[in-house]
């Protein structure tokens, strides 16, 4: 456990994450290069690779790139009425897999047993609670070593919230609350590895009734929310961050556009679309 002598009380200077970012940094573990590469082949769509053998790119700025630390942020329990605006997160080493990590099996025993089947964390990771009303008031939490069970009280609350996420008031949701920088974490979400993607801006996966996507664009506040606007259609999807539209296009596959939901939480957006029809996507937009 982390002890802190003072409350966390503002996102902007929160030193929980400033310390695990600064962890990840000096864990300095070598990381297989072929696999960050492909990574950042599938994440951006640009073969890095091609562009330095043709020199177009130096070899000390891909090192330096690939080199880069960064933290991914794993929502586990969304801040609703329900969990009493209660959030708890997971916060991982971006590189797990190119370093080749063991599997968490503590921490991954916990995220499935929330209701996330097949889903694997690896490498040392952390915890976090906080409350947040996404409105006024956003604070850290205590998470305690009694928390890291199955049987703890918050891990009955978020399997009983991802089970409800559909059939509940999803519009509820969507008003109050608003969600590394997607947790790349392998395998999929689902056992059954559904089709999924990730591109420069965004990343998407998807369960049997629903598709959640993620943004990547960085700098997002809590008070941003004013700055966020998300079109739900039933075949069109449309998001604009600070009058940046990042989607507009055809959906693979159609949606029941007033149980579709979007939420900003701990900086990280993501859209939730309900699927119209049970099934998989076979991509995210429309060719």
């Amino acid at each position: 456990e982390m002890e802190y002598e003072t409350d966390i009380t503002e996102l902007e200077k929160d030193t929980f994450r400033t310390f695990v970012e600064h962890f990840f940094a000096a864990a300095g573990q070598t990381a297989d290069r072929e696999i960050l590469l492909n990574q950042l082949k599938e994440r951006t769509g640009v073969d890095v690779k091609e562009k330095a053998d043709k020199g177009e790119m130096d070899d000390k700025m891909l090192d330096k790139l690939l080199s880069a630390s960064s933290v991914e942020i794993f929502p586990v329990q969304l801040p609703t009425k329900e969990t009493g605006f209660q959030a708890v997160s997971v916060y991982l080493d971006d590189k797990g897999v190119a370093k080749n990590l063991e599997e968490n099996v503590r921490v991954s025993g916990l995220v499935q047993a929330c209701g996330y089947p097949g889903q694997t964390i690896r490498g040392d990771c952390f915890i976090g609670r906080v409350f947040d009303d996404t409105e006024d008031e956003w604070r850290r939490m205590d998470f305690c070593l009694k928390d890291c069970s199955t049987d703890a009280e918050w891990i009955h609350a978020t399997k009983l919230q991802r089970a409800n996420r559909k059939s509940g008031d999803l519009q509820s949701m969507a008003n109050s609350i608003g969600v590394n920088n997607p947790a790349r974490i392998d395998p999929s979400m689902l056992a059954d590895a559904a089709p999924k993607g990730e591109t420069a801006d965004y990343s998407w996966k998807q369960s049997e009734d629903e598709v959640e996507v993620t943004f990547k664009k960085e700098g997002l506040q809590k008070g941003d929310k004013k700055y966020v606007k998300v079109a739900f259609g039933r075949k069109r999807l449309r998001v604009e961050v600070k009058e940046e539209v990042i989607i507009d296009s055809a959906l693979a596959g159609t949606t029941t556009a007033d149980e579709c939901t979007w939420t900003l939480s701990d900086g990280v957006l993501q859209v939730t679309l309900a699927k119209a029809d049970e099934g998989s996507w076979p991509e995210l937009l429309e060719a």
